[in-house]
């Protein structure tokens, strides 16, 4: 078996029975919800994309996509590995940092942009062979994650133990993240598994804004810049916001910013 392989995974539906691996495994959510249950003890929680999963080998748990669609990057690490890997972390062959465990934890700048070269090197390509940088990038995506797996408490608890701010933080990462779907306060609040009630009491306790007017303040800015830098219409800034029509986004032009997108548009640039 490979010391360390990884597979890439988008569907529009996910599922897996409790289970567990030989391997030391990590789930790097790119798109969508998955909820995570460690099985050991029964904990439930939702993973957010800027986030990862580390499971031990032979620890028992399950994980299922909360959204109609989801991807998600999934690496495997033979227990050897890991243990070099540790060593070249600790950049001394003869110190030996602690196993990692099981948690959840917040994904790096530089972790996301190691994502995206992983991605790019993945693309099929006839003339060149990427099988070295794939290599060494997956090395440098477990060293990243080691990082910060050993240096950061980590997240994961029960979801009904989810409240105040951190919450509310992964609601409006979420909410970035697919600011083009339709997404309705019910849906919201079963794939964060509290009731819409609470989800609201605490979105506006920690914020001082709806739901609603929280992701309508996220479009104006996203259709703000794409005014600004790009040459797309205002129909396919509309469409790429998933709302409605170009009348839905004049109208939370002119309510926040007393003009139309285009007069927006014309005013900003010379």
């Amino acid at each position: 078996m490979r010391e360390i392989y990884s597979v890439f995974n988008s569907k529009e539906a996910y599922e897996t029975g409790a289970h567990e691996h030989n391997e030391f495994m990590l789930m790097v959510p790119e798109q969508g919800l998955l909820r995570f249950k460690d099985e050991e003890s029964g904990r439930t929680t939702s993973v957010v994309d800027r986030q990862f999963v580390l499971v031990p080998p032979e620890w028992s748990h399950s994980s299922s996509s909360l959204t109609a669609s989801q991807s998600h990057v999934a690496f495997y690490v033979d227990p050897d590995y890991m243990a070099f890997a540790l060593r070249d972390l600790s950049g001394d062959a003869n110190r030996l940092l602690r196993m990692p465990t099981l948690g959840i934890w917040h994904a790096s700048a530089p972790l996301n942009h190691l994502l995206m070269t992983k991605k790019a090197f993945s693309q099929p390509e006839p003339f060149i062979d990427r099988s070295r940088q794939m290599t060494q990038t997956n090395h440098l995506l477990l060293l990243e994650c080691l990082a910060i797996s050993l240096s950061q408490p980590s997240l994961q608890r029960s979801s009904t133990e989810r409240h105040g701010a951190d919450l509310v933080r992964d609601v409006q990462r979420y909410l970035g993240g697919n600011i083009e779907r339709s997404i309705g306060l019910d849906d919201l609040a079963a794939a964060f598994n509290i009731s819409r009630r609470h989800l609201t009491r605490l979105f506006a306790q920690h914020t001082g804004l709806s739901v609603l007017a929280y992701l309508q303040q996220l479009r104006l800015e996203r259709a703000s810049h794409l005014l600004l830098h790009t040459r797309l219409s205002v129909l396919e800034i509309a469409n790429s916001l998933g709302l409605e029509s170009p009348s839905h986004l004049a109208h939370l032009f002119r309510r926040a910013r007393g003009c139309s997108p285009d007069e927006f548009r014309r005013k900003a640039r010379p």
